[in-house]
């Protein structure tokens, strides 16, 4: 086994460790010194801030930076959009990877280079990109040692894949690697960190063939990041949740180690690893109790058996006591541990950041829409129906239309108008009726159009051979019934409505002079709104 890897894995019984005060803040052992904290997040793929439609959303740039003020932020690669945008939205996409370069570049962090931070060219490169193996006329940085907190930290980046641009150049990583550690070394760096744009089984193969590296960060396929670091020759590997959603953090301690010499760091565990023992324990515990529950409801159930399960779940609710209470203590020499920390909305945010987010959406919206009334509205097809709004409608079905207006969807509009994102292409399709659609609307049509907000044709389709037919249109052009998976498929996906559940969200939706008929067939039951409201609270939102 590798020396280093003196893992604190469980609950240590002596000793005290402070727990965190606030959401995402690093652990500090009382009465010590704070940690420096290195904080890692990749394929950001030109997400500033989350889509706030879920209860408990993920990312932002501004929490990002105040989670890792005083430390030092880095990011893997991938940071720039991950496809060339389309033409319509090539502009807004442009304008806010030019913002996570500023963002970056004030708030003093390292970037790897990675093929999706090419997309754009190389004038977006900001901050310089950490690419060891590359070279192009500007936008790199070379290794660089940077003071953290009182150490050392040497950052060098390698980039990995099908990276392409006009005069790049791009040579063997693990040769560059070793080169980059050498010099950081003579530099002497007390820590080495390697951002590497590129998969985990590449950075794996480069870490091996390039020892001397400390903590890896890779920057490609990092779905949901990883909750535990990976020990890989003498590094550390680790990755964060794509789009800023969750951050890798280390958190070292020097301790009484004198300065100017490599860190041999061991890891702890800490809090980190106390919450990841809890909830081992408590899937064990509700298993056991219902496994025992059934038992004991079967008369014919061995008495002894019932018994030897009953002591199982005793002992490991006992377990389950200790390790809540134990306190933990840090090796005596230098340490790190190491989180994927959520971004929610219970972080604190950074103020310059959070502010040049709100002017990047108004001036978004500002400059969509300006671009945007050079192009007319989606023509109809040829023969078949246009949209024509709810007021259209209404004049024939005035229950259902009074009804309408009592839900949350009749509003969708406002909540966008509310946060400054009614123009962002990133947001607008799920807020109005008819996106996009032909003989439908646009951004610079929405609003004369009057089809703001989700409106009966959201469902049924386009209404004005109906209207114009007085409702004798045969056959029927518009849809009656809508397909069960519409709304999972078009707006409520997991990724923008987490709490989505079909009969539920049909409570809220139906009623007198719309499906009243089936709303009564639902019965009681949860609403959507419940389900949300309850999410909401449990996010502390």
């Amino acid at each position: 086994m590798n020396a280093r890897l003196l893992v604190a894995a469980g609950v240590i019984l002596s000793g005290s460790c402070a727990r965190s005060p606030t959401p995402g803040a690093p652990t500090v052992p009382a009465g010590g010194p704070r940690p420096v904290s290195l904080v890692a997040t990749g394929e950001l793929h030109g997400t500033t801030e989350p889509c706030g439609c879920n209860s408990d959303p993920l990312g932002d740039l501004a929490r990002l930076v105040a989670l890792a003020r005083g430390g030092l932020l880095l990011d893997a690669g991938n940071q720039l959009y991950e496809d060339r945008p389309a033409e319509g939205r090539r502009a807004q996409a442009d304008r806010k990877a030019d913002a996570i370069g500023a963002i970056w570049t004030q708030a003093g962090g390292e970037a790897a280079l990675g093929a999706d931070d090419l997309m754009g060219g190389t004038a977006r490169l900001r901050p310089p990109r950490q690419a060891s193996n590359a070279a192009l006329p500007a936008g790199l940085a070379a290794p660089r040692v940077r003071d953290v907190g009182g150490v050392r930290v040497g950052v060098f980046g390698v980039t990995g894949g099908k990276v392409e641009a006009p005069g790049l150049t791009v040579s063997p990583g693990a040769e560059a690697a070793r080169r980059a550690i050498a010099a950081l070394k003579a530099d002497r760096a007390e820590v080495v960190v390697a951002l590497l744009a590129m998969s985990r089984a590449e950075a794996r193969a480069l870490l091996q063939a390039a020892p001397g590296v400390d903590f890896a960060v890779f920057g490609l396929d990092v779905g949901e990041g990883m909750p535990e670091p990976e020990p890989v020759g003498e590094a550390w590997l680790v990755a964060p949740a794509d789009q800023g959603r969750r951050a890798a953090r280390i958190d070292l301690y020097r301790g009484e180690a004198p300065a100017g010499a490599h860190l041999s760091l061991a890891r702890f565990d800490g809090e980190a690893g106390r919450a990841r023992t809890l909830l081992r324990l408590d899937k064990r515990k509700a298993a056991l109790a219902e496994q025992l529950a059934a038992f004991r409801a079967d008369k014919s159930a061995d008495p002894a058996f019932v018994a030897a399960r009953a002591e199982e779940l005793r002992q490991v609710t006992a377990e389950r006591d200790r390790a809540a209470t134990a306190p933990l203590t840090p090796p005596a020499g230098p340490y790190f541990t190491y989180a994927l920390v959520p971004i929610r909305t219970k972080l604190p945010r950074d103020p310059a950041v959070a502010a040049a987010l709100q002017a990047l959406a108004r001036d978004n919206g500002r400059a969509n829409l300006a671009a945007a009334q050079a192009e007319p509205p989606p023509p109809p097809e040829a023969g078949k129906p246009r949209y024509v709004g709810e007021g259209a409608c209404a004049k024939c079905h005035k229950q259902a239309a009074a009804f309408w207006q009592t839900t949350h969807h009749a509003s969708a509009w406002k909540t966008l108008v509310a946060v400054d994102k009614q123009y962002d292409y990133d947001c607008v399709g799920c807020h109005v009726t008819g996106w996009q659609a032909a003989g439908g609307s646009h951004l610079a049509s929405v609003e004369k159009l009057g089809l703001t907000s989700v409106q009966c044709e959201v469902c049924h389709g386009p209404g004005s051979k109906h209207v114009d037919e007085a409702g004798m249109d045969a056959p029927l052009t518009l849809i009656k019934s809508p397909p069960a998976d519409l709304c999972a498929t078009r707006c409520h996906t997991k990724e923008h409505s987490d709490t989505f559940a079909l009969d539920a969200y049909l409570r809220d939706i139906l009623g007198p002079g719309h499906g009243e008929a089936r709303r009564k067939a639902l019965g009681d039951g949860p609403t959507g709104h419940a389900l949300r409201e309850q999410a909401l609270a449990a996010a502390g939102r």
